[in-house]
């Protein structure tokens, strides 16, 4: 997934668990900023970090194909 990709799915989880950007950077530990760079794509994300994203908003975190 590209960094645009995973920034839409982001964002859609995001607004699916009615967060704001800055209710789920301190629910995860980064800043809002960070947040909205990952969500426009301007910004590549670790695994890790997708991981603890995820985690924050209660969506698994699967890597492979279905």
């Amino acid at each position: 997934m590209d960094k645009t990709s995973f920034g839409n799915f982001l964002k859609n989880a995001r607004e699916s668990a009615e967060m704001t950007q800055k209710e789920l950077a301190k629910k995860a530990g980064f800043s809002d900023r960070a947040i909205s760079m990952w969500e426009n794509g301007t910004r590549e994300i670790s695994l890790y970090n997708a991981d603890r994203l995820l985690k924050s908003l209660g969506q698994p975190f699967v890597i492979g194909t279905k």
